[in-house]
């Protein structure tokens, strides 16, 4: 289990004795997950049985780890999806109509497990007229059924954006949307340290947040006595350009839904912890749908596209259920209280409210449930 523990105050101590600051996460893991031998295996690609696919969730996960999946062999047709790779099989993100209709099929098999997220796929095939095996990389789309399951970007909804949203799907921004689903968390997360930087930056950024009295200056949050979550964001995305006029102190749910910030992460415990500091601050004020998608968790994003076109009433953000003893037992990602009723990802959380009297739709079937939710 990965250890979150604050050492900023320790770190910002070093800074000022001009002592040599020390990259803890080498020596102990605090803020990514080791590479596991399954972890290099799906970055090449593996084939798994469909029994160990897990879609509890409507995605897809291998181990704790979220993936996707897509058919490698690509038989006569390799040359022809290698010249024009539109014409290659479509990847999945999602347990779609077309996975269901593989599985009664019998034909899941054919698929590999992968989380590189870099789009060139590894695929195979062989020459049709002699027959020699062909093999290569391809940038492969992503399957449409599976935009339309997850109601992505508003796949469902947004009958005349549809085209555009396909076009530009993007498999870092799509993980980074979800990553509070999984419990283990890709290498790169947001505020990692990744040697692109200038030797000082530490101590310039912990003088900057200083300066800003560690309050995030996206959404107003203090994160004084949560120093971890607050990180200093490069405007222009050069990271060695540490003018004060480039630099942003942001938390890390503003940081990694900045542009080209797809490859940013943060966990659900992280986020749970930024929503609660943002009501206890009085900073989630609803009075639009657009303030309803800043403050939620983008892995319920489809949800909340579905309730913008057919449902009037706002919901909460982070609604915390207490028990009758006014102890809070369950955290929902989005709640409307006069109904006891609301969203939540974590099973545990689910369980726990509608123990509390509450009824809770997981986010998955939310969006599934149209008809429910109007």
């Amino acid at each position: 289990m990965p250890l979150n523990v604050d050492i900023s105050g320790l770190r910002e101590a070093v800074c000022r004795m001009g002592a040599e600051s020390v990259d803890v996460g080498t020596i102990v893991n605090l803020t990514t997950t080791p590479s596991l031998p399954i972890d290099i295996e799906l970055g090449t690609g593996i084939k798994v049985d469909l029994s160990e696919v897990k879609t509890d969730n409507g995605l897809l996960s291998y181990q704790g780890r979220q993936i996707l999946l897509y058919i490698q062999d690509h038989g006569d047709r390799i040359q022809e999806v290698l010249e024009n790779e539109d014409e290659g099989n479509k990847f999945h993100i999602a347990y779609c109509r077309t996975l269901e209709d593989m599985q009664s099929q019998g034909r899941f098999e054919r698929y590999v497990a992968t989380n590189d997220l870099t789009g060139n796929f590894f695929i195979t095939g062989f020459d049709g007229g002699n027959g020699a095996e062909r093999e290569g990389g391809a940038y492969l789309k992503v399957c449409k059924n599976c935009l339309t399951k997850l109601n992505y970007q508003g796949y469902y909804d947004k009958h005349e954006a549809r085209f555009q949203i396909f076009t530009d799907f993007d498999l870092e921004k799509f993980f980074c949307a979800y990553s509070s689903f999984f419990p283990h968390m890709p290498s790169r997360r947001a505020g990692a340290f990744d040697g692109q930087y200038t030797q000082d930056w530490r101590e310039i950024a912990m003088l900057y947040k200083e300066s800003k009295n560690f309050i995030c200056e996206g959404c107003g949050v203090r994160l004084e006595d949560h120093r971890r979550l607050l990180h200093v964001h490069h405007i222009n995305g050069v990271k060695t350009d540490n003018r004060q006029q480039n630099l942003k102190a942001l938390c890390a749910d503003c940081h990694r839904r900045q542009p080209r910030h797809g490859h940013m992460y943060a966990s659900h415990e992280d986020m749970k912890q930024i929503t609660a500091l943002r009501r206890q601050q009085n900073l989630i004020n609803l009075n639009s749908w657009e303030d309803v998608f800043k403050f939620a968790d983008p892995g319920v994003h489809g949800v909340l596209h579905h309730l913008q076109h057919h449902h009037p009433e706002l919901p909460e953000i982070g609604y915390e259920v207490k028990n009758d003893g006014g102890a809070v037992v369950a955290e929902l990602e989005l709640a409307w209280p006069s109904r006891s009723w609301g969203i939540a990802i974590l099973p545990a959380d689910i369980k726990k409210a509608e123990t509390a009297g509450w009824r809770v739709t997981p986010v998955h079937e939310a969006v599934d449930m149209q008809a429910t939710l109007l």
